[in-house]
């Protein structure tokens, strides 16, 4: 999963009517047609293992757990669901760093670096000479470069950045009496101007006079990594099937900026719950229907075919899955549900989760009349968006299911270890799905998309008096706009018409470089308040009007 934050599921919106007590096909006794404790304990010790090393995108690690599943698709009996392949590579940045032949020079004298400055990875790879301003009120000569000197913390200055470079400023130094701590690699938008913070000390040596010549050298680069979908389907007619999917990656060995909530422990976070359990689910799901329909006589009465799809980088921001979920979209290859597992494997007081009930009409029923067997207190909650591959999918409008078994304290940690993993939990889960993509299939059960209303959050920042229904696109790093990722129905900015893909370069009057800029607009806004938005769609600038 990607952040804590949006890990509890949303209240229900939306109540099903349709009974589905024709459709549940109880499982075939068979034990060949269950789930296996030992095959799941297999492919989810090894992707935890220390030998995967947390399976961080980019890493031959990476690779390695990417090749194991598609090795065990292909062991299973499976196809290729796009191409020749069941692996789709695919490049991402992972962040950006300084490096070493980067300097600042004040007056002739370069600085030391880490102790008396660090340019932020986010500054342009730029070479530039001015002098120094202390007055932001200044009104920069457009003939020659001005650096501007201000103070602020580190934590503030991403939101000061736009007016700054507004008024003119070609690079910005900033200070913090209270701290002084280095930069590190930082993934985000890529700022227009130079950002360098310099020591308390040498700020107050700026500030006792004189004039001050910068010199600037700000060589900074993309690191880009290369990782992986991984995806295949029963053989058959592939053009209809149900997608069971889940990431395999997770925080490698944690660290700053890692999405690790103990980020000084570097070490490996085997990500047994988060979210190698999820894929050892999958896997399970693609053995046994597939063994299912090759072996029994009610493949003919089978309208969908079953695929099984790992993702990539779903902690650097759903990436695999956006990439995954635009390519089938392109191809007209979606499938008709999308079933989503992340975090599965610590059930507790047979508690499960299952989102996504709102997306596709009688999905209620379906989760509660599948339950029989398994009996699970089920929560069920009606919202297709949220922090996890699922969203990709139904902002294409694929109906979608997600399950997880909830959060806990190991999360995010080097603690989340596959001796914790409730095995017998996670073959009631597994075994739970594959009694549902059964009641579909032998039932002649039509999954219809379903539009879900999406209400507020309330727990907006308290500064955010309203909000415009979107999410970020955290993959768009070019420091032009702010890039909508998915956009939630009924909410402001699908109703005014804003699309996934837009770039937003401005709100208002207030120019957006960023989402940083973004977020600092949303503070300027009232609910009830009519506001232009400039947006650019496939290389046209379009004006368009929020009623917020």
């Amino acid at each position: 999963m990607t952040t804590l934050r949006f890990k509890t599921l949303f209240t229900s919106l939306f109540l099903g009517v349709i009974s589905l007590s024709l459709f549940v096909v109880t499982p075939a006794h068979s034990q060949n047609y269950e789930s296996n404790i030992e095959f799941l304990k297999e492919s989810l010790n090894y992707l935890a293992s220390d030998s995967l090393k947390g399976r961080h995108p980019g890493t031959v690690e990476d690779s390695l757990a990417a090749y194991y599943i598609a090795g065990k698709m292909e062991e299973m009996g499976l196809v290729p669901l796009i191409g020749d392949s069941f692996v789709t590579p695919f490049n991402l940045s992972l962040h950006r760093q300084v490096l070493n032949s980067s300097y600042v020079k004040l007056n002739d004298k370069e600085l030391v670096k880490d102790r008396d400055y660090s340019i932020s990875p986010l500054s342009p790879k730029i070479y530039l000479e001015g002098k120094l301003s202390l007055d932001t009120a200044v009104i920069p000569n457009k003939e020659q470069n001005t650096i501007i000197l201000i103070h602020s913390s580190r934590d503030s200055i991403n939101f000061k950045i736009t007016p700054l470079i507004e008024k003119g400023f070609s690079a910005i130094l900033f200070y913090d009496n209270s701290s002084f701590t280095p930069y590190t690699d930082l993934k985000g938008s890529l700022n227009a101007v130079p950002v360098i913070m310099i020591s308390a000390e040498v700020a107050t040596n700026l500030k006792s006079g004189g004039s001050v010549l910068c010199e600037i050298n700000s060589d900074t680069e993309s690191v880009i990594a290369r990782t992986y979908n991984v995806a295949g389907i029963t053989p058959g007619n592939r053009e209809n099937y149900i997608l069971a999917g889940a990431h395999y990656d997770h925080l490698g060995m944690g660290g700053e900026n890692s999405g690790s909530r103990v980020p000084t422990a570097h070490k490996v976070h085997p990500g047994a719950d988060d979210n190698a359990s999820g894929v050892s689910a999958i896997l399970e799901i693609g053995r046994v229907l597939n063994l299912y329909l090759t072996e029994s006589s009610s493949k003919d009465n089978y309208e969908y075919e079953i695929a099984i799809s790992a993702f990539g980088a779903e902690e650097k921001g759903l990436v695999g899955s956006a990439i995954f979920s635009d390519t089938l979209s392109k191809l007209n290859k979606l499938p008709a549900l999308m079933i989503n597992f992340d975090m599965v494997g610590r059930l507790k007081e047979n508690k499960l989760q299952a989102g996504g009930s709102g997306t596709f009409t009688g999905a209620d029923s379906l989760l509660n009349e599948s339950n029989s067997l398994s009996k699970f207190d089920l929560i069920i909650t009606k919202d297709g968006m949220g922090p996890s591959d699922h969203s990709s999918f139904y902002s294409k409008k694929t109906p979608v299911l997600y399950f997880t078994s909830g959060v806990h304290k190991e999360y995010h940690t080097p603690s989340d270890m596959p001796e914790l993993i409730n095995f017998e939990g996670l073959k009631s889960i597994t075994d739970y799905v594959v009694n549902i993509i059964n009641s579909i299939n032998l039932s002649s059960f039509q999954v219809v998309y379903n539009y879900v209303e999406q209400k507020p959050s309330t727990h907006k920042r308290a500064n955010f008096k309203v909000t415009f229904g979107i999410i970020p696109d955290f993959t768009y790093e070019e420091g032009d706009g702010f890039r909508i990722g998915p956009v939630s129905q009924g909410r402001p900015a699908h109703k005014a018409g804003l699309k996934e893909g837009d770039l937003i370069t401005k709100i208002g009057s207030k120019k957006i470089n960023n989402i940083y800029d973004y977020m600092s607009s949303l503070g300027d806004l009232k609910e009830g308040q009519e506001v232009e938005i400039v947006i650019t769609r496939e290389g046209e600038e379009l004006v368009i009007v929020v009623n917020l």
